[in-house]
């Protein structure tokens, strides 16, 4: 696990979607496409539940996106883009494998655990190429 300040958010179009058929859809979709689900967790005698709370997805990046952000400039808002994983610090893990919704205390234990407590993560999937898709973890550092 490591700390990740992020200096812009990441933005996306609003979608609703459980975890499951987020991954399907991430799984189809073409190389840069991107996506994130929300959840609050807490810890009940039960272990730790999870409750959605949003999500989005993001097509891949234009040639001019990517040309602006290489250069060091803040990432254009596309019009439709209506929900983000805000700039801030973040506690942040990425994962070899991708999961599954009903193990994702198990997936996500470690990140979870750190503070204790009731909080929220934003998960982060990620299409890098034809074959591999990144799945990562973000959740508010306050220190």
């Amino acid at each position: 696990m490591q700390k990740l300040n992020l200096f812009n958010p990441l933005t996306y179009k609003r979608e609703e979607f459980t975890f499951n058929s987020l991954l399907k859809k991430i799984l189809l979709s073409p190389k840069g496409s991107d996506s994130f689900i929300l959840y609050s967790f807490s810890y009940e005698d039960c272990g730790c539940t999870f409750k959605k709370l949003d999500s989005g997805f993001k097509t891949p990046l234009t040639h001019e996106e990517k040309e602006r952000i290489e250069s060091g400039h803040t990432p254009i808002i596309r019009e439709d883009e209506d929900t983000s994983i805000p700039s801030g610090k973040y506690l942040f893990e990425q994962y070899p494998d991708l999961s599954e919704e009903e193990l994702l205390p198990i997936t996500f234990a470690s990140i979870t655990a750190a503070k204790g407590g009731e909080d929220i993560l934003y998960i982060r999937l990620y299409k890098e190429n034809e074959l591999e898709c990144v799945m990562q973890a973000f959740r508010p550092c306050t220190r």
